[in-house]
């Protein structure tokens, strides 16, 4: 039985300093050569020290790495997290060098183990020689099909916005955003990783969904208590491994039914196959097995479909609540449309909405940090700066995305900022924009991710009038939860079919 609020109360109420003095988190390697930000009385490896900055970095991230940047300019701090003390680089030199270092000096693997807390979790087996085999199959996957799978994707998606918003009349009808927005993007992925018809099995959607909140619920309390108490506080928490075995259930006679398939790239000529039979046909030994497999994808999708949901309900936040704007939108996407179609040639020439999501997610992100790395020995960087061995180093990213350098008026919302530049798209990677990352470990579906964004966008825009929902003047505040930068989990949007220029006057 999932007692959640139960436990998350429990969790920050007077239990947690106690569980964290005895994790003995606070007592990091010796990073005294890094001024401390977001506590200031009593030395860094100090437990109260650790705690009052911890907290502080819980609840306003943004704002500790803000006094940061302005105390220190381009030198690294470090800040305290309820996981550990992270030494946090704002210099473009810095960036670059920790984005392009070797794994066997700062790990990438290592770091996002403990951030993401998914391997633990699901009890996956991080010491497999398949555990990158997902994003291996990702990257290589959309290279080699790149015209079907955005087709394929496509469809998905705007059969799920008709199933799920689907409104032919006139009336406005009021929605919770970022819920409703999870729930298409979490069929359109399916659709990529499981193939149909197992992408519109409701029930196979609704576990998806069910699971990747029983895993962000299981990342908050991952933040809160030692590792030894974490499997209990799971338990209690959630429904996960319930959730799990039905999954595990419903997936079995899709990947029986990929045993008997060709890969198309080991014989040529042959059928062509989706993203899941070559996983099955790629897994050896415990990983083949169907629950092991189960769980690899359900945490690979966590880790993919988390970002398009968040970016497109940030990107919608500020259309609802700027709805004077759709209509330089329209006039961009309805001639394209209905001259070429809906296709990735259409498409990319939608420079305005591309422009839109790019300035909206430049403003928002989905985390005040990026680059996270763990030093898996002592290590120095070029201009002398020592990593002392499982020292966890990471990017702040609003110094990049707000520099007034590269951007004017940085810290505001211009929606077509970048629309007359064809050399700054959403997917192009500049030091200035890292919103997919940089160097070694660039995000592999970041096209397949943006061309989904945009279809999506667009569609909206072409087909439905969209309004803020009531009891809201502005756009909704932002949820803050240590670095991650979250849409507001409350606010509506209202939606209605669309309406000639003369009958939509009423927003």
């Amino acid at each position: 039985m999932c007692h959640s609020p139960r436990i998350i109360l429990l969790l920050t109420s007077g239990v947690i300093p106690a569980l964290v003095f005895f994790s003995k988190r606070h007592r990091a390697q010796n990073l005294d050569d890094f001024p401390t930000v977001g506590c200031s009385f009593g030395p860094s490896r100090c437990f109260s020290n650790f705690y009052v900055g911890a907290f502080r970095f819980l609840v306003d991230a943004p704002g500790v790495l803000k006094e940061g940047y302005e105390k220190y300019g381009n030198r690294p701090f470090k800040v305290a997290t309820m996981l550990r003390w992270t030494v946090v680089f704002s210099d473009p030199q810095h960036m670059v060098e920790i984005a392009n270092a070797a794994e066997e000096d700062l790990s990438f693997r290592e770091a996002m183990k403990d951030i993401m807390g998914v391997d633990d979790t699901l009890e996956i087996n991080v010491g497999s020689p398949d555990h990158d085999l997902l994003a291996e199959l990702l990257k290589s996957h959309i290279a080699r099909n790149a015209t079907k799978i955005c087709g394929e994707v496509q469809d998905e998606l705007l059969a799920s916005l008709e199933n799920v918003l689907g409104n032919e009349g006139d009336d406005w009808t009021s929605i919770p955003a970022l819920g409703t927005v999870s729930r298409i993007m979490v069929q359109t992925w399916q659709r990529f990783f499981v193939g149909y018809p197992l992408c519109r099995n409701s029930e196979w959607c609704s576990l998806v969904a069910k699971i990747h909140k029983d895993v962000a619920i299981s990342s908050v309390i991952r933040r809160l208590v030692p590792s030894w108490t974490f499997p209990f506080f799971v338990r209690m928490a959630s429904n996960l491994k319930a959730n799990v075995d039905r999954a595990t259930m419903l997936l079995g006679p899709a990947v029986e039914a990929c045993m008997g398939e060709v890969d198309e790239y080991s014989v040529p000529n042959q059928q062509k196959i989706d993203f899941l039979a070559r996983l099955v046909r790629r897994s050896a030994g415990e990983d083949s097995l169907l629950r092991n497999l189960t769980t690899r994808l359900l945490g690979f999708t966590i880790a993919v479909a988390s970002t398009p949901s968040n970016t497109f309900t940030h990107a919608l936040y500020h259309l609802a609540t700027n709805p004077e704007v759709a209509q330089a939108l329209r006039d961009e996407v309805d001639p394209i449309v209905q001259l070429d179609g809906w296709n990735i040639q259409s498409v990319a020439k939608m420079s305005k909405i591309d422009s839109f999501l790019r300035e909206s997610a430049r403003i928002n992100g989905v985390s005040s940090l990026g680059f996270f790395r763990q030093a898996t020995h002592d290590f120095s960087l070029s201009d002398g700066t020592f990593l002392p061995k499982d020292c966890t180093v990471a990017v702040s990213l609003p110094p990049f995305h707000h520099d007034s350098t590269a951007y004017e008026a940085p810290d505001e919302f211009r929606p077509f900022r970048f629309s007359d530049n064809p050399e700054l798209k959403m997917t192009t990677i500049t030091p200035q924009w890292l919103f997919f990352g940089y160097g070694k470990h660039l995000c592999p579906g970041r096209f397949l991710l943006t061309y989904q964004l945009k279809v999506m966008f667009a569609y909206m825009v072409s087909t439905y009038d969209i309004r803020i929902g009531d009891g809201w003047t502005s756009r909704p505040p932002n949820f803050i939860f240590g670095e991650g930068v979250v849409p507001n989990l409350s606010a509506h949007v209202s939606y209605r079919r669309r309406q000639p220029i003369s009958d939509s006057t009423d927003y």
